[in-house]
């Protein structure tokens, strides 16, 4: 994307990650790296002067000004007002959300229909922009590995239960990563590379769960990720990730695409075991 793209960025934050991820790949290399620090990093962005940013970020001032433009803002100053509004925001408890569900638009429809309605339109993109070669590569990793392990905390809960659940009743070692963030990091430390780790996170993401994937990784124990974004902590060049988003209803996510797709690595990962048994 360059500065004349007539298409604008978007002014709020939460609507600035998936537009960026969407025109990521058009950005120089370089740039790239910027996009991942600045959404890695909103609150250094939203506190500090460009010339502290940029030594963290290791690029000049002139490559954050250059990145700003060429993802169509005026300059620096004026990206910055973005992740600024970010600090701004605080996540609403949820009877505050409960309440925006109520004045939302659509207000004909009940809950039931609603909630139903954005679980379809996860499903169906899910289904298509999962790439199909990249989730049997990764069940084949799983299949493999003498234990797969597996972390993920707050919204990824369910799945991680739900995951190790189906490989147990598949009769595959299974084991979930849980306790105090310590005592998790240490037992990530004991996993091997003939082992696995399955790490699952989503936006905001959990420092845990990012903590425990850059200690499989050192050690070069193979990852595979469920996240939300190429662009999330846990999509590393070097493990293999499986993207997945749901859409939202009043600052409220359901599971339903990413509860199919975990299925779908489980059962996959069962037949590659069992066909080579």
């Amino acid at each position: 994307m360059s500065a004349g793209s007539k298409q604008k960025p978007p002014r709020v934050f939460s609507e600035l990650k998936p537009w960026l991820q969407e025109h990521y790949t058009t950005l120089p290399k370089r740039l790239q790296s910027v996009a991942v620090f600045v959404l890695h990093n909103p609150d250094i962005v939203a506190l500090n002067t460009i010339a502290v940013i940029s030594e963290k970020a290791d690029v000049t001032p002139s490559t954050m000004v250059r990145f700003a433009k060429s993802i169509g803002y005026q300059g620096f100053s004026d990206m910055q007002a973005v992740f600024q509004e970010s600090m701004r925001h605080i996540p609403q408890p949820y009877t505050q959300r409960l309440h925006h569900l109520d004045n939302a638009e659509l207000e004909e429809q009940t809950v039931l229909g609603r909630f139903s309605h954005a679980a379809r339109l996860s499903l169906e993109r899910m289904e298509q922009r999962t790439d199909e070669a990249n989730l049997l590569e990764a069940s084949k990793q799983l299949a493999s590995a003498r234990t797969i392990y597996i972390a993920g905390q707050g919204r990824a809960t369910p799945v991680t239960t739900y995951m190790h659940y189906t490989f147990i009743k598949m009769g595959i070692q299974a084991v979930i990563l849980d306790g105090m963030a310590a005592t998790i990091a240490d037992k990530a430390r004991l996993i091997r590379p003939d082992e696995v780790l399955v790490a699952i996170s989503f936006s905001p993401y959990t420092a845990n769960t990012r903590e425990i994937v850059d200690i499989c990784l050192a050690q070069q124990v193979p990852v595979v990720a469920l996240t939300d974004s190429t662009l999330s902590p846990i999509a590393r060049n070097d493990d293999l990730h499986l993207e997945v988003r749901e859409e939202e209803l009043g600052g409220i996510r359901g599971l339903s695409a990413t509860m199919c797709l975990a299925l779908c690595l489980t059962v996959e990962t069962g037949k590659y075991r069992f066909k080579n048994n």
